[in-house]
C-alpha cells in the first residue's frame, strides 16, 4: 500500500497518526499540502482542534486534534483505499479498549498517569448521513443498517490502540467522508461524581459531521 496523505498529533501516550493508503503503486499524481489526487480520487482533509465549550461544566479535557476526511471518486478505475487512526508507538505500559456509545465508535487508551480517547462515526451515524446523501452514497443506507440485516456492512473497525476504514467501492461522482477525534488528559476523578473516574475526553470524541459542519463555519 502507498501512503497518500498523513498528519501526525503528539500527546502525553504517543503519537497518534491519521493516514490514507492506497493499492495502486505511484498512484499521487499531484499533491499539495493536505490535498491529493489518486488514480481515481479526489482526497483532502481538514484538522482542528475540539473545544472544551462543547462539554458539561464540569468536564474538561487538555489536548486535543481532529480530522476530516473528503473523498471524491472522480472515475470508474478500480483502486482501493484503506483509511487508518492509531497510536504508532504504544508503550508496554498501555491498554486499550472499546468505549462506544450512540451514534460513536470510540476506544479509550491508557496508562497509569494518562487517558485518550479516539472517537469516530459508527453505522447508524452514518446511516442518517446516507438517508441525507450528506457525503455517504444513499445507496448505502440499507446495508449500513445493523439489526437483522444479512447484507449488514462496516466501513470501520476496531485494530489495536486506534481504526482502520476500508473506504468502499464508488462510482464515479460518488463522495464519502469520515473523520476522527482524540481529546486527552491526566488520569483523574470526576468533579461531579468523585468516586469515578472523569470522562471529559470520551465526551469530547462524540460528535457528529453535522455539529463539526456547524463548529467549523464559525471559526
Amino acid at each position: 500500500m502507498t501512503t497518500i496523505l498523513t498528519s501526525d498529533f503528539k500527546t502525553e501516550l504517543g503519537i497518534v497518526k491519521s493516514y490514507i493508503q492506497a493499492d495502486i503503486p505511484n498512484t499521487i499524481l499531484q499533491k499539495k499540502h493536505n490535498c491529493a489526487t489518486t488514480a481515481s480520487y479526489k482526497i483532502s482533509f481538514e484538522t482542528f482542534e475540539l473545544q472544551n465549550d462543547w462539554l458539561p461544566n464540569t468536564m474538561e479535557f487538555k489536548t486535543s486534534k481532529g480530522w476530516r476526511w473528503f473523498i471524491q471518486k472522480i472515475n470508474n478505475q478500480k483502486e482501493n483505499l484503506i483509511l487508518y487512526c492509531k497510536i504508532i508507538d504504544p508503550t508496554a505500559d498501555m491498554e486499550w479498549g472499546y468505549n462506544s456509545g450512540e451514534d460513536l465508535d470510540a476506544i479509550e487508551i491508557k496508562n497509569k498517569t494518562q487517558q485518550l480517547h479516539i472517537g469516530t462515526e459508527d453505522n447508524d451515524a452514518q446511516r442518517k448521513r446516507a438517508i441525507k446523501e450528506d457525503w455517504m452514497p444513499k445507496r448505502f443506507k440499507d446495508q449500513l443498517l445493523i439489526w437483522d440485516n444479512p447484507n449488514y456492512l462496516s466501513f470501520t473497525e476496531y485494530i489495536d490502540f486506534g481504526f482502520k476504514t476500508t473506504i468502499p467501492e464508488l462510482y464515479e461522482g460518488e463522495k464519502i467522508y469520515f473523520h476522527f477525534l482524540v481529546a486527552t488528559n491526566p488520569i483523574k476523578q470526576s468533579i461531579q461524581y468523585p468516586n469515578e473516574e472523569d470522562v471529559s475526553t470520551w465526551y469530547a470524541v462524540d460528535q457528529s459531521k453535522e455539529f463539526l459542519d456547524s463548529f467549523l463555519k464559525k471559526v
